[in-house]
């Protein structure tokens, strides 16, 4: 089995298991890590979804941290999916998370990501 399908199958174990224990914070880290391994894979649709539900827990149990990164990858899928104005929202929400919590070098590096994505869009 190649290194993908161990890590998929090791996180559809995490996942049961925080299903089992209740763990909504696990859960929701689980399917962020999922939904990258789906986009590394080209795998956007089922990204987006794994995304959205982890952002919605993240966003549901107040932790900011995991709902900024959830989002900034979640706005840039609704973003290349054809959602442009939610995947500009999702991000700029990300953008303020991360300079509320002081996290420098996130806000920067998710600053310089939103004005490529309005750039972007506003040449559509």
């Amino acid at each position: 089995m190649d290194q993908s399908a161990d890590l998929k199958a090791e996180y559809e174990n995490k996942l049961k298991e925080c299903e089992k224990n209740g763990d909504s914070k696990g859960k929701a880290e689980t399917l962020y890590e999922m939904a990258k391994l789906e986009i590394s894979e080209g795998n956007q649709e089922q990204a987006l979804l794994m995304l959205m539900e982890a952002y919605s827990r993240f966003q549901k149990l107040g932790e900011s941290k995991g709902h900024c990164f959830a989002g900034e990858l979640l706005g840039q899928l609704l973003f290349v999916s054809g959602n442009i104005q939610d995947g500009l929202a999702v991000v700029r929400e990300s953008f303020r998370g991360f300079t509320e919590m002081g996290m420098t070098e996130e806000a920067e590096k998710t600053g310089q990501l939103l004005a490529v994505m309005e750039e972007h869009a506003a040449g559509q």
